[in-house]
């Protein structure tokens, strides 16, 4: 029997004893934690982690997905405050503190230090200023070589500061069809993005 990657990915996730489920999130308007409205034209499955560790998105307030959470991640980190953490520290690693004035350097920083601490990989490609929907803010394309297995990653990521809080989405796929094969979908959704309760 052959399962498509999300069932393999949630049959893995059923083995391993952690709680998670697929719920579906139609195409049109859809509002991320009642903090955030976007638009998108294609069906996703919102992957409710649980206590479940995801490496490109631990801790993060939403993640999405269109073939599976180890193909591709869709990761919405959302109104983070000054002192709190971007993610979630995990195997008693210790995360450092965002600050509202932090430079966009700074702030991809902290996302790597997240995204690393299992042992993968970062590599920042590019950063520059960039919209995050209606506000000023900076876009990153960076590589992730997965400690897990090797698989190399591509990942662009597009986030503001506004009233002090910290808004950013994150998509991560395999440099291998995942990523080329998404992006188009991501781009625009990421670009509709409007902060309702900044």
């Amino acid at each position: 029997m052959r399962l498509t990657p999300w069932l393999a990915a949630a049959a893995l996730c059923a083995l391993a004893g952690c709680a998670a489920q697929m719920v579906k999130v139609e195409p049109g308007q859809v509002t991320v934690k009642e903090a955030l409205s976007l638009n998108t034209a294609n069906a996703w499955n919102r992957f409710e982690l649980g206590q479940m560790y995801l490496s490109v998105a631990p801790g993060a307030a939403e993640v999405w997905t269109q073939d599976g959470v180890t193909l591709d991640a869709l990761a919405f980190f959302v109104g983070v405050a000054q002192g709190e953490t971007l993610g979630r520290a995990i195997a008693g690693k210790k995360l450092p503190q965002f600050r509202s004035t932090m430079t966009p350097g700074e702030i991809v920083e902290l996302y790597e230090q997240m995204v690393t601490q299992d042992g993968s990989a970062f590599a920042l490609k590019r950063i520059a200023p960039g919209r995050f929907g209606d506000q000023p803010g900076f876009r990153f394309e960076h590589t992730i070589t997965r400690k897990s297995d090797n698989v190399l990653l591509k990942g662009v990521g597009q986030g503001a500061v506004v009233k002090g809080k910290l808004y950013l989405v994150a998509f991560t796929a395999p440099s291998i069809y995942y990523y080329d094969r998404h992006l188009p979908q991501v781009e625009p959704l990421i670009a509709s993005v409007r902060i309702r309760a900044p």
